[in-house]
């Protein structure tokens, strides 16, 4: 059976979404801070219709869930009562999330793609092998296809599926790690970060597994791509400024812009559904909260 070593997790306080003034220094251009309760984040996703926040939630130690924050409201929801859970993806209808749900035993595990309501009821096993890891799975735009990675082949590959878990089909073969597929808005290519050529960096494929193209060329670590909706921009999670700080570049690369410009620790970028702004954790007020920066 395939094991993973489980993560302690971050403990901290109940939290919102109420809109706060950050008081990092950026300029004219500094983030609000959505949520206040500090607890580690990750995996941000926007719900269709743009008024509820998916991500992953350190509730405590040893504990992961998938919680949701609602604009204006004063609580988070925390679903499900499993203990670790993680890295949502909303289905296009905006009425189920795609899953990581991990069969534990001690400290150790075993990582399957489950989906369920947004409510957290009416769980089901999508994509289960107990040889493999199933990790981040990735609804397309359409809610016809779901990309994900799985160990299934001894290294660690891209795959696609239909809906309903059945057909899934391979789209990358090397030894390197491919990690957070996302789809472009037109559903013919995924974005995702690949160590192939060492370093992490963004490499884009079709999602027939042909047109394999590498994105960035930089020796840091680049990782985290998620695509604009208009298509015409990538933001990621790098490491090129000697802190982990968000940027965005061209669809073909070009052009990259430090969005979140500050010394603390900035990741796991999210595009509103208007693509006129960017969502991403941070610590830069104490604890890992999630900030909105509105985009020229």
């Amino acid at each position: 059976m395939c094991k993973v070593r489980l993560l302690a997790a971050i403990a901290g306080v109940a939290g919102s979404i109420t809109a706060l003034p950050t008081q990092s220094a950026l300029g004219d251009t500094a983030p609000t801070r959505l949520t206040r309760d500090g607890r580690r984040k990750q995996d941000l996703r926007w719900s269709p219709d743009g008024t509820q926040l998916a991500f992953s939630l350190y509730v405590k130690p040893g504990q992961i869930r998938v919680a949701l924050a609602r604009r204006g409201a004063p609580e988070l929801q925390i679903l499900g009562d499993q203990l670790v859970e993680f890295s949502p993806s909303w289905s296009a209808d905006g009425k189920r999330f795609a899953f990581v749900h991990v069969t534990h035993s001690g400290t150790d595990g075993e990582l399957d793609i489950y989906t369920m309501a947004v409510d957290g009821s009416d769980r089901q096993a999508l994509i289960a092998n107990k040889r493999a890891f199933e990790n981040c799975p990735r609804w397309s735009p359409d809610g016809q296809l779901l990309a994900f990675t799985t160990t299934r082949d001894r290294t660690q590959e891209l795959y696609v599926t239909d809906a309903a878990g059945t057909a899934p089909r391979r789209i990358t073969n090397d030894a390197s790690l491919k990690q957070h597929p996302s789809w472009s808005p037109d559903g013919k290519r995924l974005v995702f970060n690949s160590n192939r050529e060492g370093t992490f960096d963004l490499w884009t494929v079709r999602a027939d597994g042909t047109a394999l193209s590498r994105l960035t060329d930089h020796p840091s670590s680049e990782t985290r791509p998620v695509w604009s909706p208009d298509g015409r921009k990538i933001a990621f999670t790098t490491l090129r400024d000697g802190d982990s700080e968000i940027y965005v570049v061209d669809a073909d690369g070009k052009n990259p812009l430090n969005i979140s410009r500050n010394t603390s620790f900035d990741d796991c970028a999210e595009w509103s559904r208007d693509g006129k702004s960017l969502t991403w954790v941070s610590d830069r007020d104490g604890g890992f909260d999630a900030y909105e920066l509105r985009l020229n």
